[in-house]
């Protein structure tokens, strides 16, 4: 299995850089009094936004498939899983359906054949971005003002779980599969995370997409301060993540500079992360929508919990670059 690509994948956008971000979205059985999920709910309003603000991408932090039903199953089987079509390709349509999804695996994914996302990205839908489990991108704004945004898409499963706490057994064969039952690969998997920060110290913006939360007491699982210790110290602007299905913000501070994002309420809700500055109740189900133009990026966490959506909080960031100079 493909653990981390030695590609920098590269793309150029023209002035603006349009993007919003879910997780936890492939659950598909029905709110209580609906005639169907919120799924569809969520996907029918992102649909509007991408279209209205002519996104270029979207960022899946995890858990693209879920067990839906009792005689369901957890991820995908396989690249030939019905899922692909019933629970992505026919829920999110228009401009969603145009543009990438550069994505990530959740827990949920671990729980069948991780390896197929993989594979189905490579050999039969792009579209559906995983060519491996870590893996970087950039992307380079032209304008009055060239900006340059790197992009680390990490896995951290395995930061967030210890071997012997895994709650599947299944994501513990795969994880026996890839030899990830040691310290030692956690470390590797560290040090690869480092590396990619210091190769990009060039950029503007250097934003990192995970599953598992950073945000108030969330940070605290096994290996995750780990991360935190190398994001502050390698001056990363954001980090974007979900598995806990809420709407949820930690404000960049002056000892610890990176913004904490949680957009994992595309399909279910539970409660967050306590300690956190900012979050939606349990219930509320949407997405985040950001825009980076130059030195600023503007954001929007939107309630999508119906159709009739709703900006529920809204903030900006400025770039990196401006407060740790080249």
């Amino acid at each position: 299995m493909p653990e981390s690509s030695d590609i920098i994948f590269e793309e150029r956008y023209n002035d603006i850089l349009d993007f919003l971000v879910i997780g936890d979205w492939g659950f598909q059985g029905k709110g209580v009094g609906r005639k169907h999920g919120n799924q569809k709910n969520v996907a029918f309003v992102m649909k509007k936004w991408a279209e209205r603000y002519n996104s270029k991408f979207i960022i899946n932090v995890g858990d693209s498939f879920y067990k839906s039903e009792n005689d369901d199953h957890q991820g995908v089987d396989s690249i030939y899983d019905d899922k692909w079509k019933t629970a992505w390709l026919d829920v999110y349509k228009g401009r969603l359906a145009e543009i990438p999804w550069y994505s990530v695996a959740g827990n949920h994914d671990w729980y069948n054949n991780v390896y197929a996302e993989i594979e189905y990205s490579l050999n039969v839908n792009s579209r559906f971005f995983m060519p491996s489990l870590f893996y970087v991108r950039t992307n380079i704004i032209s304008g009055k003002k060239p900006t340059k945004v790197a992009w680390i898409h990490i896995d951290t499963n395995l930061f967030f779980y210890t071997y012997d706490m895994i709650p599947n057994d299944q994501m513990k064969n795969n994880f026996n599969i890839l030899g990830w039952n040691n310290d030692i690969e956690v470390e590797n998997k560290l040090r690869w995370i480092e590396q990619q920060l210091i190769e990009q110290q060039d950029s503007d913006w250097i934003l990192v997409a995970g599953h598992h939360p950073l945000i108030g007491a969330c940070v605290s699982f096994n290996y995750m301060p780990r991360l935190v210790e190398l994001f502050e110290r390698y001056g990363v602007s954001a980090y974007f993540a979900g598995h806990a299905h809420v709407l949820e913000y930690q404000t960049p501070k002056p000892d610890s500079p990176v913004a904490y994002f949680t957009s994992g309420a595309a399909s279910r809700t539970s409660d967050g992360c306590s300690g956190k500055d900012w979050g939606m109740p349990e219930g509320t189900f949407g997405f985040l929508h950001a825009t980076i133009i130059e030195n600023e990026m503007t954001f929007s966490f939107v309630n999508a919990t119906t159709t009739k959506d709703k900006i529920v909080y809204q903030g900006k960031l400025t770039a990196r670059s401006t407060w740790r100079p080249k």
